[in-house]
């Protein structure tokens, strides 16, 4: 299949990432149907983009025309069979159960037309076992999207056992060609790229915070203010080039053996579960939300994103 024919997108799972995915396809010129279990769930997805879009005029990303015929293309269809019984591309974005997965693959393998990519979004569980009981194992691909998925520009794209190179070209070209920043991952292990590399750090701040290096506040700061700043810009390869080499390696001498290497999730970190302060979906994590804080927390942090991508990603 070339990216020419690919007309048709279905989103299979409309919550927190796969509205945001669907919006994405319609505003790069696709027909999107949102699939879910339920007609409120389809609503509330198709809220939230026309809230998201209202955001994009907002700011300059797009324009009221373009937002107009963006929902234009995005239908609705709570019956799975009929939602991507026409489809070329399949992104399946429901919750991250093994076991559901493996279902729901099985399921669409049978509904949808033989040409049909399936992409799960999965943030770490392998494809080779997702894709382990369907036919189109070849067309079966990852495609994992950052949270919000409408704005972070990468998508991760990871191979399974029995992916073909077409599949894996073609869903890059067709994630190019609606904008996103696509990078390819060589080997598919767990946790994939950028998970790797974000939990290797959410590990050392958590092992900060436990030994009382800092307070909460101040290590995100820290992040955010130094480092996290800079990255943007400059990759953590690049930020070595350059600081030098020689001295990234000096400091790599002696700091290598003094950072965190535990394989276990650390009691703090399992405190916060057990109490049930699981950040902001409970109103408490390392930090405070309050419920009535919350949209309006949700919202400054978009428009920040939405500035950085407008800045930094689009001509």
């Amino acid at each position: 299949m070339r990216l020419f024919k690919i007309k048709k997108v279905t989103v299979v799972g409309s919550g927190i990432m796969g509205h945001g995915i669907g919006q994405t396809f319609a505003l790069g010129g696709y027909e999107v149907i949102l699939n879910d279990i339920s007609d409120e769930i389809l609503e509330k997805a198709v809220q939230q983009i026309r809230s998201n879009l209202n955001t994009f005029i907002e700011l300059g990303i797009t324009t009221p025309e373009a937002a107009t015929q963006a929902m234009s293309r995005i239908k609705t269809n709570k019956n799975q069979r009929e939602a991507v019984g026409e489809s070329d591309f399949i992104v399946e974005a429901i919750p991250e159960v093994m076991d559901l997965k493996k279902s729901v693959f099985k399921e669409l393998d049978g509904y949808c037309p033989p040409h049909t990519i399936i992409a799960t979004n999965t943030s770490g569980l392998g494809l080779t076992e997702i894709a382990s009981e369907i036919k189109r194992r070849d067309r079966a691909v990852i495609a994992h999207w950052w949270n919000p998925p409408h704005i972070i520009p990468v998508v991760e794209i990871v191979k399974g056992q029995y992916t073909s190179d077409q599949t894996v070209d073609l869903t890059y070209q067709l994630l190019t060609a609606i904008g996103k920043r696509p990078v390819k991952i060589l080997k598919e292990v767990p946790g994939f790229l950028g998970n790797r590399l974000q939990f290797a750090l959410y590990r050392e701040a958590l092992a900060c915070l436990k030994e009382g290096i800092a307070s909460a506040e101040d290590i995100d700061l820290a992040v955010k203010g130094t480092f996290g700043f800079r990255l943007p810009t400059l990759g953590p390869l690049e930020t070595s080039d350059f600081g030098g080499l020689d001295t990234f390696l000096n400091i790599a001498q002696y700091l290598f053996r003094e950072i965190d290497r535990s394989t276990e999730p650390p009691e703090i970190l399992k405190e916060k579960v057990r109490g049930g302060k699981l950040g902001v979906k409970t109103g408490e994590g390392f930090f405070s939300y309050p419920r009535n804080k919350v949209q309006e927390k949700i919202k400054e942090r978009d428009h920040q994103f939405l500035r950085r991508l407008k800045c930094l990603y689009l001509r």
